[in-house]
């Protein structure tokens, strides 16, 4: 039976969470004061920030910039507000061999972010690649109800970063079904019925 808690981002006493949604502190003030229906908002609202941001949760500094901005939309004064947003200049067109599509596309700028893991994206993965990447992440997330917050899914979209690029294959999850097949939705994951 799911208690009922006195929710602070909604205002009411409102079904409250079957347990903390990861371990520590954070998660367990999460338990006892966000109602199931705040952190499914939390949840969609996640989701938005990594697509608008283009986070990359492998990264240390998205992850804390994820928690941070959780924290504020539970406990705090509302939701991030990005600022005004451009998309991405066509300069830099540095040229990898990409392991992902097997031709000489652009490369990233930059390192996605800092470690072994990063270089080698940098070197091997082209833009386009990586792109697929960003798109295939929000899928993970979306379809495994993951909290970025919990680190055993940080680690589960790790492996899953390196495995879509490194690996023999890009394993969609479990459900999952293309665009255009019966059951479908916008090549998101086939409908539970």
């Amino acid at each position: 039976m799911t208690s009922m808690v006195k929710c602070v981002k909604l205002g009411q006493t409102l079904p409250g969470l079957d347990k903390p949604p990861f371990p520590g502190e954070l998660g367990e003030r999460i338990y006892q004061n966000i109602s199931a229906q705040a952190w499914e908002m939390w949840k969609e609202h996640q989701v938005l920030l990594i697509n608008h941001n283009g986070l990359v949760l492998a990264d240390p500094a998205a992850r804390q910039f994820l928690a941070e901005q959780m924290e504020d939309f539970l406990f705090g004064s509302g939701a991030y507000k990005p600022e005004g947003w451009t998309p991405e200049g066509m300069s830099g067109q540095r040229v990898v061999r990409c392991v992902k599509l097997g031709r000489e596309l652009p490369g990233l700028d930059e390192p996605p972010f800092a470690g072994e893991l990063g270089e080698r994206i940098f070197n091997h993965v082209s833009k386009e690649a990586w792109e697929m990447w960003k798109e295939h992440q929000i899928l993970l997330i979306n379809h495994n109800g993951l909290v970025l917050a919990d680190p055993a899914a940080r680690q589960f979209l790790l492996e899953q970063l390196e495995e879509f690029f490194f690996g023999e294959s890009a394993p969609m999850p479990e459900g999952w079904t293309p665009p255009g097949t019966p059951g479908a939705k916008g090549g998101g994951p086939a409908q539970k019925k």
